[in-house]
């Protein structure tokens, strides 16, 4: 992965895994970054969220794809939404 940049935040991982999903179904390399210190803490995950990041060269097509995705769930998943 090249540089990567910063597509969006969830506030669990099990949100994140639906958007890593539906990136590999469309061949977009991402990367997930958890503050849970890999499973010990994952109620970090409510405070910092997890972040999913992509090739700059892929994030106008990934924001795309994801759209939709975030606008099915709930807002009030959504780190940052509205803000």
């Amino acid at each position: 992965m090249d540089e990567l940049v910063l597509l969006t935040r969830m506030n669990s991982e099990p949100e994140a895994q639906i958007i890593k999903q539906k990136l590999a179904e469309a061949d977009i390399e991402c990367l997930m970054q958890s503050g849970d210190m890999d499973g010990v803490l994952p109620a970090i995950d409510y405070t910092m969220g997890v972040g999913i990041y992509v090739n700059a060269d892929d994030f106008e097509e990934a924001q795309s794809l994801i759209g939709s995705d975030l606008d099915d769930l709930d807002d009030d998943t959504e780190i940052g939404v509205g803000d």
